[in-house]
């Protein structure tokens, strides 16, 4: 693939990558809403509490955008690609098993979203909902990553080789998107706390405190999935890294690890100034690398269906 070729399909993963963005969030969210509830009990700070109702909005935000995502998505299955929908709702298949932990995920999340008042004089009941929602939004991504992978395999080659280059990659790739979803969901919080500074008014000492935590829980599994890079790039065959650093792609991978170094630098800044408010842009600049980091990773995932 030339240089050219590359760049235009980057172009053209940019959109597909904003709304994956959106789905990671929503998936990491009940993680990081449920860790700022657990945390006010342990620590006995409320604002933890406040990050995690305010991330819990979010979250309900995003999961009813993932579900309205997920419907456009099985029916544009249902018309290119029905044996890939037909698999997601085969019983006893991966896709299947992976299917009905996200529908888990659905149920719980939106009933810890929206009983976070409700539930605030029941607290372990409501912690709970949380750790069931983010049980099963991690366990349906490390079932569904090794499925998509091995559908995809098999479409270009024989099943014993499907199954050798899906061995290759799974752990990595399921480990990378589940560090990758805890960091969607603390970045986006950052963006969502500055848009509801002027809306839920908790205060300035709040705030400086919730995007110092945000940017802090954005951070940590960020250098994780950044370790996950060098993992997967360990794992492919010795021709496949010869491939790989011949072509565009080692421009692209390289562009993707330092892109999310930037992130990481950002969020370390921020997680330790005493006005984080005052330096909005830099939050913002953080999500926008974000974004342009995932469009980078979604086209190398393209080229590695391809290349193995």
């Amino acid at each position: 693939m030339s240089t050219q070729e590359t760049l235009t399909l980057i172009a053209y993963m940019l959109a597909p990558a904003f709304f994956s963005l959106l789905g990671m969030a929503a998936l990491g969210s009940p993680a990081i809403a449920v860790l700022g509830e657990i945390s006010a009990k342990t620590r006995k700070k409320v604002f933890f509490d406040k990050y995690g109702q305010q991330t819990a909005a979010m979250g309900l935000i995003l999961t009813v955008a993932l579900i309205l995502i997920c419907g456009a998505s099985f029916g544009l299955a249902m018309v290119k690609f029905p044996k890939l929908f037909e698999a997601y709702f085969t019983p006893g298949s991966p896709f299947f098993q992976g299917s009905v932990a996200i529908g888990v995920f659905l149920v719980a999340g939106l009933l810890y979203f929206t009983t976070w008042k409700k539930l605030r004089n029941a607290k372990p009941a409501h912690i709970a909902l949380g750790l069931v929602a983010t049980f099963a939004a991690l366990s349906g991504l490390a079932m569904i990553v090794p499925a998509k992978l091995l559908f995809n395999f098999s479409l270009n080659g024989s099943t014993g080789d499907a199954l050798t280059n899906t061995a290759i990659l799974a752990q990595p790739m399921s480990a990378m998107y589940a560090l990758l979803v805890l960091s969607a969901a603390a970045a986006m919080s950052l963006g969502y706390l500055i848009l509801r500074r002027n809306k839920d008014d908790f205060g300035r000492d709040y705030y400086g405190f919730a995007l110092r935590m945000a940017a802090r829980w954005a951070l940590l599994p960020m250098i994780g999935f950044l370790g996950c890079q060098f993992w997967l790039y360990s794992r492919l065959p010795a021709d496949i890294q010869a491939l790989v650093l011949g072509t565009p792609l080692a421009y692209v991978w390289t562009a993707l690890i330092c892109i999310g170094a930037i992130c990481c630098f950002i969020w370390l800044f921020l997680s330790r100034k005493e006005s984080p408010m005052r330096l909005k842009g830099l939050a913002v600049l953080s999500l926008a690398l974000f974004w342009i980091m995932h469009a980078l990773n979604v086209t190398l995932f393209v080229n590695f269906m391809t290349m193995m």
